[in-house]
């Protein structure tokens, strides 16, 4: 049990961070600071804008929506100047599992780096039910249905035959993948010593044991096939290489960009001073309740930092990246509310698509299926950063010894993580397809906000552990700064529904299972070099 607890609180140095990459295949190096904006840009500016601004005016916040806007976004800048410094000092990709690592030790990254994944496999599976449920809408006004079999998740789930069937799929790629890479050259070699045989096993039994898969789609009623199709499109993309990645998001931040440029233009002359009047209708703790719903819309700037290995020069243009799409996107939610709110009453905005009442309140129905096409932009540009970001933080736990080796290997012809992209884009498939997502849409709030906390309590840590490190930003306030945002964080986690907690805990559990009987023995810090731990 000592043994355990050293290992729990060591940490790995930040020179060891900065070179454990010496052999093998790496990332590309090819993303610029406007390529880290973009991406940014893409994450956050996704349905957020286009719907939570109108649900939280109506119901909340009034015209005040434009005040709970630069609250939450103040928030935000307090995490995001210290993951700028922290990413300016820790290149790594990782985001806030790596800076957990190099400041408050091993379980709790292995806590961060676990729940991080849990963060973008949720938030992506309801982006992507979104956007099924966004494009469905659409063809339906142009006369095509699907299949009720096909368009949405059923009612009730088999969990056991679904867990045990992920699992066997699972096992089958990783068995199939490592058959693969030893061309089945001595598979049936003799003697249970031999790795391949375990390879073979896996195969044999991920096949024997069909008897899940066939409970499982028994009982299955329906499934959400577009949001299937388009997790899995997105990682086809994603496998082919993260510059490909970052063209096809700056294709989707323009068409965002453009649609944006395009209401404002046209709810603009369209404002009426006198719905502004009352614009604080349910007090200041109604802004303060706009601020808490609209902070979720910022959600995503965090992604950035965990592209750092693939940045050209991640010490300058990652803290760019950051703070720069968190500025933006902050003046545009607040312009948006600024027009939604003065063009139209805010009390005819409590709807699923306020832009669309708006621009049907101001005549301007032709512009409806443009707003679309930018909801769509949107949707999928958040998806495709979210499904890039978990990919690059499993990897990052398999190169420290965490999570198998072979979630961390980077394929030699595409210099990406295969393995990893499409092990998580089975899951998220499985879980946009089959999960009704509101019952764990709040697990992404919950594990955002644990990592903002980590954040923010990891630079000032390492201010004083490491005081005397190159930083090429530095975050102001120290430390009052920092410590407020994690006291914000906290607050808003308290807020959450107990059930987020409870499900929250139980993933925080499996994690130490994971870390007890598999990290503590293959981590890389248990055969430290000159420089790699520190206790």
């Amino acid at each position: 049990m000592k043994d355990l607890l050293s290992k729990a609180i060591r940490r790995s140095s930040i020179a060891n961070l900065q070179n454990q990459e010496e052999h093998g295949p790496k990332l590309s190096r090819v993303l610029s600071a406007w390529d880290l904006f973009v991406a940014g840009f893409g994450c956050i500016i996704g349905a957020g804008i286009f719907v939570l601004t109108g649900v939280a005016a109506a119901q909340h916040a009034g015209p005040g929506i434009i005040i709970s806007f630069a609250l939450a976004g103040a928030l935000c800048a307090l995490v995001a100047m210290a993951y700028a410094e922290l990413a300016s000092m820790i290149p790594v990709a990782g985001s806030a599992y790596t800076y957990a690592r190099a400041s408050l030790g091993e379980l709790i990254s292995m806590l961060i780096g676990w729940d991080l994944i849990l963060e973008y496999n949720v938030g992506a599976s309801g982006v992507a039910v979104g956007w099924s449920g966004y494009l469905q809408a659409i063809l339906k006004e142009a006369g095509i249905s699907l299949p009720a079999a096909l368009s949405h998740a059923p009612s009730s789930i088999p969990w056991g035959s679904l867990l045990l069937t992920i699992l066997l799929v699972g096992g089958a790629f990783l068995s199939f993948r490592r058959a693969y890479q030893l061309r089945f050259a001595t598979m049936f070699d003799t003697g249970w010593q031999c790795p391949h045989n375990f390879t073979f096993l896996g195969i044999v039994l991920s096949i024997a044991s069909f008897w899940p898969v066939d409970t499982l789609f028994q009982k299955l009623e329906s499934i959400d096939l577009l949001a299937v199709l388009i997790v899995m499109s997105i990682n086809v993309l994603l496998v082919l290489g993260v510059k490909m990645a970052a063209r096809a998001t700056f294709v989707l931040v323009i068409l965002q960009a453009m649609v944006i440029v395009l209401f404002i233009g046209l709810g603009t002359p369209h404002i009426d001073t006198a719905n502004y009047s009352d614009f604080l209708p349910f007090g200041f703790g109604g802004v303060l309740t706009g601020a808490a719903i609209v902070f979720f819309a910022y959600i995503g700037f965090d992604s950035v930092t965990t592209l750092a290995e693939e940045c050209k020069d991640p010490q300058r243009d990652l803290p760019r990246g950051i703070l720069s799409s968190l500025v933006v996107c902050t003046i545009l939610y607040m312009v948006m509310a600024a027009v939604m709110t003065g063009a139209a009453h805010y009390t005819l905005l409590g709807t699923e698509a306020p832009v669309t009442e708006v621009l049907k309140h101001i005549g301007s129905n032709w512009a409806i299926p443009v707003i679309a096409v930018g909801v769509i932009a949107g949707l999928t540009s958040t998806l495709l950063v979210l499904l890039l970001g978990q990919s690059r933080v499993l990897m990052r736990m398999s190169k420290d010894g965490l999570l198998p080796s072979a979630l961390g290997q980077i394929n030699h012809r595409f210099r990406t993580p295969v393995t990893s992209i499409m092990l998580l884009g089975i899951l998220v498939s499985v879980c946009a397809g089959l999960l009704p997502i509101e019952e764990l849409a709040e697990l992404c709030n919950i594990g955002t906000l644990a990592a903002f906390v980590v954040v923010c309590l990891g630079v000032v840590i390492l201010r004083y552990q490491e005081p005397d490190r190159a930083r090429k930003f530095l975050c102001p306030g120290m430390p009052w700064l920092p410590i407020i945002g994690a006291i914000c964080c906290v607050a808003l986690m308290a807020s959450l529904p107990l059930q987020s907690w409870i499900r929250f805990l139980g993933w925080m559990v499996l994690g130490i299972v994971i870390w007890v009987f598999y990290g503590s023995k293959h981590s890389k810090l248990n055969d430290p070099g000159p420089e790699k731990l520190e206790s």
